[in-house]
């Protein structure tokens, strides 16, 4: 991570601001649901149209906020990612044309391609699902609840729960996958060098015969890594139904608290929708932030 920060470094203003768009994005997204449910409560409840036509531009205001705050955020990051993968390709660059012939030979031709190329494109890929899906889950949780708690106590402590859970999980799986994900990344570099000495070395094999021999390094190679991408993708399906499937007792959770609250008059049944909609919003970033954290073992 270190050395990571160094090549973001030269772009500090640019973090700030990436990260104050995205703030406004969620806090935006968090408004919408409270004030439909004040619309519906108050408004509907008491018939007053003039309330209910200030309650519609304020979450049309806010709705607008959070849209705008999503798409520039989405440039920004991928800006200041495809700026990082630039410097890391250069600093690559750049370092390898220090090298010897016997640094060539000890990295590898094959591990050389793949850091510059797909390894690059990774880190891209991994900073900008980093800065979009993982940094805003903390905050969202937190206010989500927090605001749930303000409609609801005992609501807010059931949301909670779920999130707890459903992160529980989260983070067995990554402990899980991420070995699988540094082990991949060797046979990667493994397969490019075979691979490549197939086709280089086609005449040589040809001339002594050793066909079947080619075949079976490349077999041998190939399979390790399927073996290994099968089982990381297993843990993405466990992780993905699991996620799913909390997401559906969450919500059949509120709604079933949530009208024997309502029935008690402990709070109006609007409410129940906006509690809905935040236990939605969480888990589906939390859901999210899951399968990203899983790709980011083979970034580092």
């Amino acid at each position: 991570m270190k050395l990571l920060f160094r090549f973001m470094k030269p772009y500090r203003a640019l973090v700030a601001v990436t990260l104050l768009v995205l703030l406004v994005d969620n806090v935006g997204t968090l408004l919408v649901p409270t004030m439909l449910a004040d619309m519906i409560n108050t408004g509907i409840g008491t018939g007053d149209f003039d309330y209910i036509v200030r309650g519609g531009l304020a979450m049309l205001g806010a709705s607008l906020l959070a849209s705008g705050g999503a798409m520039t955020g989405a440039y920004l990051a991928a800006k200041l990612a495809s700026n990082v993968a630039r410097d890391i390709r250069n600093a690559v660059y750049d370092a390898s044309l220090a090298f010897s012939g016997g640094d060539f030979e000890r990295f590898g031709t094959g591990s050389m391609i793949t850091r510059t190329l797909n390894d690059t494109n990774v880190i891209q890929q991994s900073v900008i699902a980093t800065i979009q899906l993982v940094l805003p889950v903390p905050f969202l949780s937190v206010a989500g609840i927090v605001m749930a708690c303000m409609i609801d106590y005992q609501m807010g402590m059931l949301l909670a729960a779920v999130v707890a859970i459903v992160l529980a999980i989260a983070v067995v799986t990554v402990a899980k996958a991420a070995p699988i994900f540094m082990s991949l990344q060797k046979l990667i570099d493994r397969m490019n060098v075979v691979l490549r000495e197939s086709i280089v070395g086609t005449r040589v094999i040809r001339a002594f015969n050793k066909e079947r021999h080619a075949e079976r390094r490349l077999d041998e190679v190939f399979t390790s890594y399927a073996d290994r991408a099968i089982k990381v993708n297993l843990l993405f399906a466990g992780l993905d139904c699991s996620a799913f499937f909390f997401m559906n007792i969450a919500e059949v959770a509120v709604l079933w608290l949530g009208g024997n609250r309502v029935g008690a008059h402990a709070m109006q049944i609007a409410s129940v929708s906006a509690v809905l909609e935040y236990a939605m919003l969480i888990l589906f970033f939390v859901m999210m932030a899951q399968i990203v954290a899983l790709t980011l073992p083979r970034a580092k």
